[in-house]
């Protein structure tokens, strides 16, 4: 990866490179989210804007609805520096996500059902789990998950827009990761391991230089880089 990355970083300019860098020195994996079979692509669309903003990298997306897409207008490229996982059922992404050490909680929109938001122990790898924007999370994800969860609200609506409950809850988990890192005086503890920050910044490279994938075969056709990409 380093000849890749020797290759690739010049032919952007310093300060492309450097913004990079900054973004990717916070970005985590520590909370993933998940959303179920999810049919509105400007709601998609504006729940991956906000994990970006709040710099979470991972997206799991639950049998979405065939040819979603998305909204660019909403996402500003957004998707482009995330890392998006299709799932063909439910079963096999929760399992996917507890054998990598995550505790799943299901969003729930109503108040009393399952915990509160602020109650949810962040210090343990997490996965929040959004359901269909007219269906709410499925009876099977619920019950597969290890809680649920609500974000309590004090006025007359019962529930809140889909994208709105992914990004207060991206806000909330951010900033719970930044106070408890501070507490335990460990900058780096929730933040993505350093051999997935380098694998990251390679393929943000190979998106953002033209012909990148050109350049790599190359390297990679003379031994450089091993087949490693």
């Amino acid at each position: 990866m380093e000849q890749i990355i020797s290759r690739l970083e010049p032919l952007l300019t310093k300060e492309r490179v450097r913004r990079m860098k900054s973004v990717l020195a916070t970005r985590s994996d520590h909370v993933a989210f998940v959303f179920e079979r999810m049919v509105d692509p400007h709601n998609l669309s504006a729940a991956l804007r906000s994990m970006d903003a709040m710099s979470f990298q991972d997206a799991h997306l639950i049998e979405p609805a065939e040819r979603i897409g998305l909204s660019r207008g909403i996402s500003i490229g957004a998707e482009r520096w995330l890392s998006l996982y299709d799932h063909s059922d439910s079963a096999e992404c929760l399992a996917e996500l507890r054998a990598a050490g995550y505790r799943i909680y299901a969003s729930r929109v109503k108040e009393g059902q399952g915990i509160r938001l602020q109650e949810i122990d962040f210090s343990r790898r997490t996965a929040l789990v959004f359901g269909n924007e007219h269906a709410g999370v499925s009876p099977e994800v619920v019950a597969q998950a290890d809680e649920a969860f609500h974000i309590g609200m004090r006025g007359f609506s019962e529930s809140l827009n889909l994208s709105v409950a992914a990004a207060i809850s991206a806000y909330h988990a951010r900033e719970t990761l930044e106070r408890l890192a501070e507490q335990e005086q460990d900058p780096a503890r929730y933040l993505l391991s350093e051999e997935r920050r380098q694998a990251i910044y390679v393929e943000w490279l190979r998106q953002s230089v033209k012909k990148a994938d050109q350049i790599i075969a190359e390297l990679q056709g003379r031994g450089e880089e091993g087949g490693a990409a």
